[in-house]
């Protein structure tokens, strides 16, 4: 699956998520992409993300993230961006556990658990999550679709999830998209990065095991989240409102005739 990955110098996790086959035999359309902010992108990079034809961004960040990291998307004309203003000028939860908490691999790894079981409820996710489906279920054919957080795995991972699963990819399928994180970013190149980072604004230390369980994604975290959440067919009709019409247009515009 490594041709899914787009490598661009600036962004990271840059991914295809759709053409993918569903159980009844169909095929989810291409033209979905998934990925991490884009603050850093390079001109190179914005040549090749304005070269795919995306329309419609749903940006799962919070409003300090999209401060901190200003998007790429809104500056480009005819281009729709989906964002939450719910959390309003709160600090995002993963910046008050690195500032607040000693970095080891077994607290990194619980806030992770318990934060995933709380990621499918957050006020600006589901709003983001809902408005996405609804965008994506009255696209036009040639439109590009891109979901991003910041690193492009939690909140998106469980974005593409819920998605595909309503679209009638294998669940094998489904795990593979969200795991494919540990093998789509160059963790070798962002974690001597990273741990400078933390030791320089916050006088944290953190190895590379410890790391790894916070910039990657993990089976465990992904269960948490679907455990939380139960069957995800009811909790895209009864916890994100979508009604059956928006999904089955969802279906019809995202399978087989794209």
């Amino acid at each position: 699956m490594s041709d899914r990955v787009l490598p661009l110098q600036g962004v990271h996790n840059f991914r295809r998520f759709g053409d993918l086959p569903t159980t009844d035999g169909g095929r989810v359309r291409s033209g979905l992409y998934r990925s991490g902010q884009f603050s850093r992108a390079t001109p190179a990079d914005l040549d090749a993300m304005d070269g795919l034809g995306i329309k419609v961004v749903a940006d799962l960040r919070r409003p300090r993230e999209r401060e901190m990291e200003p998007s790429h998307w809104p500056e480009r004309a005819g281009v729709t961006v989906l964002a939450s203003d719910h959390a309003g000028s709160a600090e995002p939860p993963h910046l008050v556990f690195l500032r607040d908490n000693e970095l080891t691999e077994k607290s990194i790894r619980g806030f992770m658990t318990d934060i995933y079981r709380e990621l499918p409820f957050d006020p600006g996710n589901q709003w983001v999550f809902a408005q996405g489906f609804r965008a994506l279920a009255d696209a036009e054919p040639d439109h590009g679709f891109i979901v991003h957080c910041a690193a492009g795995k939690d909140r998106t991972g469980l974005f593409c999830a819920f998605l595909l699963t309503e679209l009638g990819v294998d669940e094998e399928a489904v795990r593979a998209d969200y795991l494919m994180t540990n093998t789509a970013v160059n963790f070798e190149r962002i974690i001597p990065a990273i741990a400078k980072r933390l030791k320089d604004e916050l006088g944290k230390d953190a190895g590379e095991a410890e790391l790894r369980a916070f910039l990657g994604v993990d089976t465990a975290y992904y269960d948490a989240a679907m455990e939380a959440v139960g069957d995800p067919r009811v909790y895209l009709r009864e916890e994100l409102g979508l009604d059956e019409d928006t999904l089955a247009r969802l279906r019809e515009r995202l399978r087989d005739a794209w």
